[in-house]
């Protein structure tokens, strides 16, 4: 990517871009703060937390594939707007149904909205950003201010309204993501031609768009990319159902909470130094200390009790954490051709989910027996072994032109 072309991108068609990615990808950053706080007072056990967050990733586990091979057939913009309208919409209900069943239920479908929604988002960064790495650095920026912005936002509401105001607050960032997604430019992420038939046509999965992504295994780099996505998402499996209810047991508050994980945005401006940062040292090497940071700055958490500390290890993971996503995203979206930018970054997101659906189950049932602490050290333990493992049987892999 040359310089003629970044300039040639108004940003009146990057903007929509980053605002999809600041709200698909923060809302879960909120849920963190949120659904923790609120499972603590509805008394739920430690089993039972990682149950609820595990179970929040099983959709998009499933569908992730299916979802982006819809963006590819039918238009990115005209998936996306369904799922905010459900992101905007579904937060209400926990509040009024605080029920187990229901609230698995709500996270199974919740869990496919937000993530259906970051998938279009990273397939934005093929089809509208063209996977350069500076735009490519922008919007994982954006991702980052969103959850600098964001857990504060709903700690807050949550310490000041109770659980209708934290659950407001998702329906916020529901709201912007609409709002994001109908700035969209719609002759660039849309393939009229081939929106034949009715909407119930392309909701059904087909069998094909599978075998198709997962074909994409056979590429080496993908499936060296794919397995750090997967290993990478240890340390996010840890955070996303534990890490406030580590915090709320020391005693911090909803506000202290959404600050700590607000630090992790705070530095996510380390992504926009991404693009130097791949042209000056090996991209492969660079994914490799990244992810193994994030998952030791996850892991040492139970080692300290004050917000100094706590604070320095959620900034540093932010920035590690920015940095490589965008090695993955641009990796990716200059490996694959353009006409499966979607099932591609659906076959990211199933990676991803994966991990998201394992890990906070394990680790709800290590914490179950050995304790909540040393839970906490055994996945990070296991996270950095298998780091380590994949870089050495993956050192000789070719990387693609910048």
């Amino acid at each position: 990517m040359n310089e003629k072309f970044e300039k040639s991108l108004p940003i009146k068609i990057q903007m929509p871009v980053y605002g999809v990615a600041l709200f698909s990808n923060s809302i879960p950053d909120l849920v963190l703060v949120v659904m923790q706080l609120w499972l603590v007072e509805l008394g739920a056990p430690l089993f039972i937390i990682g149950l609820v967050f595990g179970v929040r990733y099983v959709g998009p586990l499933l569908f992730a594939i299916h979802g982006g091979a819809m963006m590819d057939r039918v238009g990115t913009r005209r998936v996306l707007v369904f799922f905010a309208l459900l992101m905007l919409i579904l937060p209400f209900v926990y509040p009024i149904a605080p029920w187990m069943p229901v609230i698995i239920l709500l996270q199974l479908v919740s869990g496919i909205a937000d993530s259906m929604s970051w998938v279009g988002a990273q397939t934005l960064t093929g089809q509208v950003l063209r996977g350069n790495p500076t735009y490519t650095g922008r919007l994982v920026f954006a991702t980052r201010l969103g959850t600098f912005c964001g857990p504060p936002i709903a700690g807050a509401a949550w310490d000041i309204l109770g659980p209708w105001g934290g659950f407001c607050a998702l329906s916020l960032w529901g709201a912007g993501l609409l709002y994001s997604v109908l700035g969209l430019p719609r002759d660039v992420v849309s393939k009229r031609a081939e929106y034949k038939g009715s909407a119930l046509k392309f909701a059904i999965p087909r069998l094909v768009d599978y075998v198709e992504a997962f074909k994409l295994f056979s590429i080496p780099l993908i499936s060296v990319v794919l397995a750090m996505t997967i290993i990478r998402q240890f340390g996010s499996g840890m955070q996303n159902a534990f890490y406030a209810v580590y915090l709320e047991g020391i005693g911090m508050s909803g506000t202290l909470i959404g600050l700590l994980v607000a630090a992790t945005g705070l530095m996510g401006i380390a992504a926009l130094g991404s693009g130097p940062l791949v042209r000056r040292f090996n991209e492969f090497r660079l994914l490799i200390w990244c992810i193994v940071i994030s998952i030791i700055t996850i892991a040492v958490v139970p080692l300290y009790t004050q917000f100094f500390p706590l604070f320095i290890a959620s900034s540093l993971r932010g920035a590690v954490m920015a940095i490589s996503v965008v090695i993955i995203v641009s990796l990716i979206a200059r490996t694959v051709g353009p006409t499966v930018q979607g099932r591609a970054m659906g076959l990211r997101t199933t990676c991803n989910q994966a991990s998201n659906v394992i890990i906070p189950i394990v680790m709800g049932s290590a914490a179950h027996i050995w304790g909540l602490e040393a839970a906490f050290y055994l996945i990070g333990a296991a996270g950095i072994i298998m780091t380590i493992i994949t870089a050495v049987l993956s050192r000789k892999t070719k990387l693609p032109p910048l």
